[in-house]
């Protein structure tokens, strides 16, 4: 079974607990247990040959599917926003929309957390730092001084929370679609 596979699976899993458990803390324990899904699908596909390649590969199996969660939590609300401003009442939805803005802002943290372990990790995988590796870090560099700067406009600058997770999530898109064109044009 593949990498991709795998957080496939994870994925699928989360949609599947979301949209059958129904209350406030459903965003949180389906994304603990798809992340749980996950460590134990690649544990039971590979066997431990070495541990820094296996931490390797769960963090940053781990960084997508958080984005995926990330991605998917973004579609429902604007989705919410969009019945609202249509006169909709939203009456199954557990969290205030700027409540789950928030979440959604931190499960993009969480995402990049997992990110920068993939590339600490993969910095230790490697002896030779290549060309490759030094742009994943660069790459990786700017999506925390992203962040940085969007924490900072919440805090101190009174930039909307809902303004904020869009632009960190299309940052981390950018990021994420960085690292794998760079590893396709070294790799080719």
């Amino acid at each position: 079974m593949s990498f991709i596979t795998q957080v496939t699976i994870s994925v699928v899993i989360y949609f599947i607990l979301r949209v059958f458990y129904k209350s406030e803390s459903s965003l949180y324990i389906s994304s603990l247990i798809s992340a749980f899904s996950y460590i134990l699908i690649y544990l039971f596909t590979y066997d431990l040959i070495s541990i820094l390649p296996t931490i390797h590969f769960m963090v940053t199996g781990l960084s997508l599917l958080f984005l995926f969660i990330a991605y998917n939590e973004i579609i429902i609300l604007e989705r919410n926003i969009l019945k609202v401003k249509k006169g909709e009442l939203i009456l199954n939805n557990p969290f205030p929309v700027e409540k789950n803005y928030k979440i959604v802002f931190k499960i993009l943290g969480i995402g990049l957390f997992f990110l920068s372990l993939g590339l600490i990790s993969g910095f230790s995988i490697q002896t030779v730092f290549s060309a490759n590796l030094i742009l994943k870090a660069i790459f990786t560099f700017v999506a925390w001084f992203i962040y940085v700067i969007t924490i900072f406009g919440i805090k101190y600058l009174n930039f909307p929370m809902k303004y904020a997770t869009r632009s960190l999530f299309i940052a981390m898109w950018a990021v994420l679609g960085a690292y794998y064109m760079n590893s396709y044009i070294i790799g080719s």
